[in-house]
Order: C-alpha cells, then structure tokens, then sequence
C-alpha cells in the first residue's frame, strides 16, 4: 500500500481514493485535447498564412504586366502598381530593374546619329547646367548641325577633299568679333572632325583652319550672350593670330560639338571656362573680357554691346 501511495503521490498529488484518481485522469484528458486542439489551430494557422503569402506572392508577380499603363515604356514614366508591405523590398529592386531595361529598350531604338545627337545633348547638360543662363533656350531645339547646307554644296565637296575635312559637324554664318574694334563681321564657320574653318560666306575662300588639337580651352560668361572665345595653343599660328571671338545664337551647340571633336582629336576633353572675366590672346596682346550684365530678357533675343577700351574688351549683355 505504501509503493501504490508513493507511486501516486509523486506528482505531488495527495491520494484522496479512486474516484478522486479517476478526476484527475478526465482533468489531465480534457487538458490534453485542448493543448491538442490549439496545436492543431496553430498548424493550420500557419499552413493558411504560407498559402496566403505565396499567392500573395504569386498574385502581384503575375498581374504586374496587367497592372501597367500603357505608355509606361517611357523611360520618364514613373508609374509602378502598389505591392503588399513584405513585398517593399522586392517591389522597389523589380521597379528598378525595369527602369533599366526601358532605357535599354528606348537607347537601342535610336539609330547611331541619333545615339550622336543625344550624346552631344548629354555633354551639353554636363557643361552648362546651372552654369550659363542660356543653356535653358537650347534644351528643347535640336542640334541641326548643318544650317546652311554646306554638305550638298558643290564647290564645298570638291575643297573639301583637299584639306580633309568631308565630314561637317556644324556649319553656320555667325558674327565674328573683331579685335580692334569689337564690331561684329558676319562669317561662315564650319566644324569639321579636324579642324575649325573660318570661310567667306560668298566665295567660301577659306580664311583660317585651325586643326582641332590646337585649341585647348573655350571660354563664356555665365549670362544669356552667345559669346564665346575660343583659345588657341602658342604655336606658330597661335602666336601670330590668337584667339577668336564668336557670336551666334547657337553658342551651347557650338561648344558642345567643339568640345566632343577636340576630345576624339586628342583624348582628352578642352577646358570649358565660365565667368564674368578672362583673359584672351590677340596675337601679341594680352586682351580682359569684361562680362556686365545689363537686364537682357531671356524673352527677346538681342545681341551684346562690344566695346575695346585699351586692353579690356566690355561685353554688356
């Protein structure tokens, strides 16, 4: 009897008969089916929420394409359908993987003049955003290159043979500045892949060439004028002409398509200098450029003031 009370009591359970054993037995049951019980509502609670969350899962991967405007192929289209919040992570790097693969898509649409022509706006958004006052003006205008159809002109095809310059990258009458007096002079200038030509507009006598890898810097004022000098290297003929003044309302394509000839001559981009003031090289002179600025509308269009004083050339703009 006294084994059968210890083997009873050793839960701690005082042995009060058999009816009071046969209590306890239905108490530990009916605490046994209801830990049961809330384990398998656990199991199945946890299998519903794996079976939810992947086709949650499933359900935002698939509807993606169907989910997406239809203009949405535009590399500046920002749209992008909304995700579940355990999908934040994977929804913004599959966003970005499709913004690639549009401009992907949108890149390889164009053909190589095209890939040029958006490489020389490229360049002239690196050199004068938030840098010269008339970059705005030239965003939404395409870089023509050839104003005045100089490729099909007949006697420019047979010169241009002889100095090897066949392939025009801008061609344009501009104003030139003269250094003595700052007057304009009207000029046709023509940029080809080696070199810059300075030629009569009637006649097209060619008056300079200088090659592409002798001009190591351009310069501007950070105002709405459409000035720009253009520095030569102290060579033979640096040193007996200098510098060239310009001024045309395509000063941004000029120098943009300047910049991008000279680095493919020579390796390595020319220095592009924008300020109020500079120093210029006329020959044996040391001339200043004095930028003022005297309230030009950005609306009209109106050529500088040039006035030489001496050894300082004052530009109001």
């Amino acid at each position: 009897m006294g084994c059968i009370f210890i083997k009873e009591c050793r839960f701690s359970i005082p042995f009060k008969g058999r009816r009071h054993l046969w209590s306890l037995y239905r108490s530990a049951r009916k605490e046994y089916t209801v830990m049961k019980y809330k384990r398998q509502v656990n199991w199945a609670v946890d299998v519903i929420s794996r079976y939810y969350r992947h086709w949650k899962i499933r359900h935002f991967l698939l509807t993606i394409p169907m989910r997406l405007p239809p203009n949405t192929l535009s590399p500046l289209s920002s749209e992008w359908p909304t995700s579940p919040k355990f999908l934040a992570e994977t929804s913004r790097l599959l966003r970005a993987i499709y913004h690639r693969w549009k401009c992907y898509i949108y890149r390889n649409s164009f053909d190589q003049t095209s890939r040029n022509r958006m490489r020389e706006k490229v360049t002239a958004s690196i050199i004068f955003k938030d840098r010269k006052a008339s970059y705005s003006r030239s965003v939404g205008h395409p870089f023509v290159g050839d104003y005045v159809r100089l490729r099909h002109n007949q006697q420019w095809k047979k010169m241009c043979v002889e100095t090897n310059d066949q392939y025009v990258v801008f061609a344009d009458i501009i104003n030139k500045i003269t250094r003595s007096s700052g007057k304009l002079v009207p000029i046709l200038l023509v940029l080809s892949t080696s070199a810059l030509l300075l030629l009569d507009q009637r006649t097209l006598q060619i008056k300079y060439r200088v090659p592409a890898s002798e001009i190591y810097r351009m310069s501007l004022s950070p105002y709405l004028d459409d000035v720009a000098v253009f520095h030569v290297k102290a060579s033979d003929f640096g040193r007996k002409k200098g510098d060239f003044v310009f001024q045309t309302g395509h000063v941004i394509e000029i120098v943009t398509k300047m910049f991008l000839v000279i680095q493919n001559a020579t390796g390595k981009p020319p220095e592009i200098h924008i300020s109020t003031e500079f120093e210029a090289n006329f020959g044996q002179q040391t001339i200043i450029f004095s930028f003022k600025y005297g309230g030009m509308s950005d609306l009209v269009q109106s050529q500088p003031k040039v006035t030489r004083k001496a050894n300082r050339m004052e530009i109001t703009v």
